[in-house]
C-alpha cells in the first residue's frame, strides 16, 4: 500500500503585519509558484481608528503566467477579492495588563461587543497586535476570547471590533507567481492593520 505525504511549506508572509492609513493601495512581493503545487491564504484586517469606513478596503487576490524570472509585469489579474466590513468600528481601552495565554479580559465597558465579534488588539508596537473572537461578555466588566491571548497585551491597548479574517485556496500548476493587494482607496475610510499568511503544497513523498 503506497502512503502519500505532503511536503509543505508553512507561514509564508505574503504582506508581513503591517498599519495601514487611509487612502493607501499595499501592492505585495510577488512569490514564485514555479515549484508549488497549491496555496492556501489566510488574510486578516482589524481596524485602528473608530472612524466611518464608508469605502472599505479589500485584498485582491493576484496571479500571473509568465516566465520564472518575473520580469513581466502586465498579465497580472485579480481572480478573487476579500472586502473588510466597512463599518464605523467601536473601541475600548483595557483595564489591565493581560498576559499571554489570558482569555478573561478586562473592559469597563462592553455595550459595543458581542459573542462571536471578531475583534482586533491595537498594540502600539505593530507586530504584538493580534486578532481574536468574543465567546462571552460580562456587561461592563470583561470579555471572554476563544483562544488565549499571543502577546502580551498593556494596560491601555484599545480593542476594536469589526475586524475580519478570510481563508482561500487555489491551485497554483498553471501559475508563475502569485501575491496580494490591499486596496483601500475612496474619500471615506478608517486606517486599520493587515496580514497575510501562506502555507503552500509543494510536493508529495509516496512510500
Amino acid at each position: 500500500m503506497t502512503t502519500t505525504i505532503p511536503n509543505k511549506t508553512n507561514s509564508v508572509v505574503v504582506l508581513a503585519q503591517t498599519n495601514v492609513d487611509h487612502p493607501t493601495t499595499l501592492v505585495g512581493a510577488a512569490i514564485s509558484a514555479l515549484t508549488k503545487r497549491s496555496v492556501e491564504l489566510w488574510l486578516y484586517h482589524g481596524y485602528r481608528e473608530a472612524a466611518a469606513d464608508d469605502n472599505p478596503g479589500k485584498f485582491k487576490v493576484q496571479t500571473r503566467p509568465d516566465p520564472g524570472d518575473g520580469i513581466i509585469n502586465e498579465h497580472w489579474q485579480t481572480f478573487a477579492e476579500y472586502v473588510a466590513k466597512g463599518t464605523t468600528p467601536s473601541d475600548e481601552a483595557l483595564d489591565a495588563n493581560e498576559d499571554p495565554g489570558d482569555t478573561l479580559i478586562a473592559l469597563t465597558l462592553t455595550a459595543s461587543f458581542a459573542p462571536e465579534d471578531e475583534i482586533y488588539f491595537a498594540n502600539a508596537t505593530e507586530e504584538n497586535a493580534e486578532w481574536s473572537e468574543i465567546i462571552t461578555v460580562v456587561t461592563d466588566t470583561s470579555i471572554e476570547i476563544m483562544d488565549g491571548l499571543t502577546n502580551a497585551q498593556a494596560l491601555g491597548t484599545v480593542v476594536f471590533n469589526d475586524a475580519s479574517r478570510f481563508k482561500c485556496a487555489f491551485d497554483l500548476n498553471a501559475n508563475e507567481s502569485y501575491r496580494v493587494v490591499w486596496s483601500h482607496e475612496g474619500a471615506v475610510g478608517a486606517n486599520g492593520a493587515v496580514l497575510v499568511l501562506a502555507i503552500t503544497h509543494d510536493s508529495d513523498d509516496n512510500s
